[in-house]
């Protein structure tokens, strides 16, 4: 009997210098709730020690695909509360309503925000001044 393992969660990476703050975000699978809960206090915490300091996201979304009911919720207000704590988003993904999504996002933050079909272009965007 073959079983499946349903792969879900958020891994992050935060990377800080003097001058800047660099936090990437990976998606993996449907989002649940607790995904929030683990992954939002490392974020959160991050911004508010590197404050003063720009800040720069990267979403990897190629892995996505969906959210549970609670975990949508959550992204709505991770994105409410955050979205001017960064000067520039990178969205990577592969789908053609991540990039609608994320020219409407980009119209609701301070920063800029842009989507990438490809990981390197993404970051290559980032990291010019």
């Amino acid at each position: 009997m073959v079983k499946i393992i349903k792969e879900h969660g958020i891994g992050i990476a935060i990377k800080r210098n003097k001058k800047r703050l660099f936090i990437e975000i990976v998606m993996l699978g449907k989002l649940r709730h607790e995904d929030y809960q683990t992954f939002v206090p490392m974020v959160d915490k991050a911004l508010k020690e590197a404050k003063g300091i720009e800040a720069d996201l990267l979403v990897d979304m190629r892995g996505f695909k969906g959210w549970e009911f609670m975990a949508a919720w959550d992204d709505f207000k991770f994105g409410v509360k955050h979205r001017n704590a960064f000067k520039k988003m990178a969205i990577v993904g592969d789908k053609n309503w991540e990039d609608a999504s994320t020219a409407m996002m980009s119209h609701l933050m301070s920063g800029k925000a842009k989507f990438f079909k490809k990981r390197e272009k993404a970051l290559s965007w980032l990291l010019k001044d």
